[in-house]
């Protein structure tokens, strides 16, 4: 069973002195990118170049380089490039060198045995195994003896510490013994205007893993429980964030509640106070438990995120909900922003006149005003009044025809696509349709290709980014498996929500409406929900090509 890990966030402190036969002096690139917002040096790895010469000749942090460039603690490859963060160049210059407390001989940390240390602590320490350590150190057949000099394989994370603070809440101690490896804190990093305290509310249900664990028998597979899986991936994904985030300076306290979906566990953990004093409440998962914590946050003002439930009644008028997955008519405003600068020969809005396709209109409309300046225009064609033959009239043969598809009504657009695909010869078009048709089963999905249907969509991975293959690459050494879509939430809404958790306990919930950002899965940008709270209003535009979902790059 994978275990659920309480940890003090990571911080890397690496030495200054490595002990090499030969360095290679290293020439600066002088060639940049801009990445999410932020400028990077782009650093091409020559023949005989290390990591710590790259490194000294930066004048930055090796957990810098390391932080911006997953997996180079596993060695560098020639012709490689790498992301040197411009604004920390320079940053070692005035370092005082005597906080440092390792050194390194080539891919070994050497380190002094202290007193009451055994093979075992040490292993955990530097995400090692025994068999690791004794095959680097064969004088270890006569036992590990206190000050001898060892050396340790780090071929992941090197002299992991420890900062900040997470802990569960209202969890039996034998459940903890199972699934808990917690370590003791040291060299805290004190960041006030970065701390905080957040609480994770998930359901992980805890006893029944236990259970599954006592009865297991020798040979057989480790299981999860099933209901748990969610909360588990959501956890691990939000664990992977904080041990990013401490590496530039976050600190913050994490408090896990395990809910599962009992509503008397949450009534028990509100009535005894335990939600009280934090800055941030992340969950409960399931709507029959969230609605008690969001009623609790109202009254005590804390800001309160839902990751998972999309209804409008998740708000109920309280303004200190914040709801991740964007409702319908916020997705069809973000089309409208999104086309609103199209520079396509015609585009056409086709509807058949109902009254939730009015809405529709409207809605996609608002987005389109919503920019404040000269926007592409939009002809409606009400099929009901005018036929299909005048949306053929109106079309471009020359130039790209945008065809919005403000409708759900499957049967009657199933057959308005057949007779629109015998266009296809004579001009060129392009569907854009509401996230519903996703779940759409009369329509053959010959006809989202064809006609290259865009949609927006709450989440989306494009696995072809560096900075998600670095992440993937990350959860499946820390954690044996894949991550699931929960593991990308849990870790977008991390790095979000604590690098803003400063701003957010000066200002409020509001003060996230002045924010965007752009995550593995999904993209912030967090507006009023018109029956209160804040609701995020950033979908993500994908495409049907060659029968494949991606992001729209038109």
């Amino acid at each position: 069973m994978r275990k659920l890990i309480i940890i003090t966030f990571a911080c890397l402190l690496f030495c200054t002195q490595i002990l090499l036969a030969q360095e290679t002096q290293v020439a600066k690139s002088d060639s940049t990118a801009k990445i999410e917002g932020e400028v990077y040096i782009i650093h091409k790895v020559e023949p005989k170049q290390t990591l710590f010469s790259i490194a000294k000749t930066y004048e930055v942090k090796l957990s810098r380089i390391a932080f911006d460039n997953t997996g180079v603690l596993d060695g560098l490859k020639l012709g490689q490039y790498l992301k040197i963060l411009e604004s920390a160049v320079g940053e070692t210059r005035e370092e005082n060198k005597e906080t440092e407390k390792l050194e390194l001989d080539g891919e070994y940390v050497l380190y002094t045995v202290p007193p009451r240390q055994t093979l075992y602590a040490i292993s955990k320490e530097y995400n090692t195994t025994i068999e690791a350590i004794v095959d680097a150190n064969p004088e270890l057949a006569d036992g590990l003896k206190v000050g001898m000099s060892i050396r340790i394989p780090v071929p992941k994370m090197l002299g992991e510490k420890h900062v900040g603070k997470v802990e569960m809440v209202g969890l039996p101690d034998i459940i903890k013994q199972q699934v808990v490896t917690q370590t003791e804190a040291q060299s805290p990093v004190s960041v006030a205007s970065k701390g905080g305290k957040i609480a994770l509310m998930l359901p992980l249900y805890l006893d029944e893993n236990d259970t599954i664990a006592t009865h297991r028998v020798e040979g057989e597979p480790e299981k999860v429980f099933e209901r748990s899986e969610i909360g588990l991936a959501f956890y691990e994904g939000f664990l992977m964030a904080l041990d990013s985030l401490n590496n530039v300076g976050y600190e913050v306290e994490v408090s896990v509640f395990d809910t599962e979906n009992r509503p008397w566990k949450v009534q028990q953990f509100i009535k005894q106070g335990k939600l009280k004093g934090f800055d941030l409440i992340i969950g409960p998962l399931y709507g029959k438990v969230f609605s008690e914590v969001a009623d609790f946050a109202y009254q005590n003002c804390i800001p309160v995120v839902t990751p998972t439930l999309k209804g409008n009644s998740s708000m109920n008028g309280n303004d200190f909900v914040l709801r991740l997955i964007p409702s319908e008519p916020a997705m069809i405003s973000a089309m409208g922003r999104y086309l609103a600068l199209s520079d396509s020969t015609e585009n056409l809005i086709v509807h058949y006149g109902a009254a939730n396709e009015l809405d529709l209109i409207k809605q996609f409309k608002s987005g389109v005003s919503s920019l404040g300046m000269k926007t592409a225009k939009f002809r409606e064609m009400n099929i009901n009044k005018a036929g299909s033959d005048s949306v053929r009239n109106a079309l471009s043969i020359t130039g790209r025809n945008n065809l919005i598809l403000l409708s759900e009504n499957e049967v009657r657009l199933a057959s308005l696509l057949r007779k629109m695909s015998n266009w296809l010869e004579d001009a060129y078009l392009v569907g854009f349709a509401p996230n519903s048709w996703q779940g759409f089963k009369n329509i053959e999905m010959d006809y989202f290709d064809k006609f290259r249907i865009h949609v927006p969509t709450p989440f989306h991975v494009d696995y072809e980014r560096l900075d998600v293959q670095f992440f993937v690459k990350g959860f499946r050494e820390k954690f044996k498996t894949e991550p699931s879509t929960f593991a990308f939430r849990g870790y977008d809404l991390a790095m979000h929500l604590v690098r803003n958790l400063a701003g957010i306990r000066e200002y409020g919930p509001s003060y996230l409406e002045s924010v965007q950002e752009t995550g593995l899965q999904n993209d912030f940008a967090w507006k009023r929900a018109p029956n209160g709270g804040l609701e995020n209003a950033a979908p993500r535009m994908v495409d049907y090509t060659n029968y494949e979902l991606k992001l729209a790059t038109d």
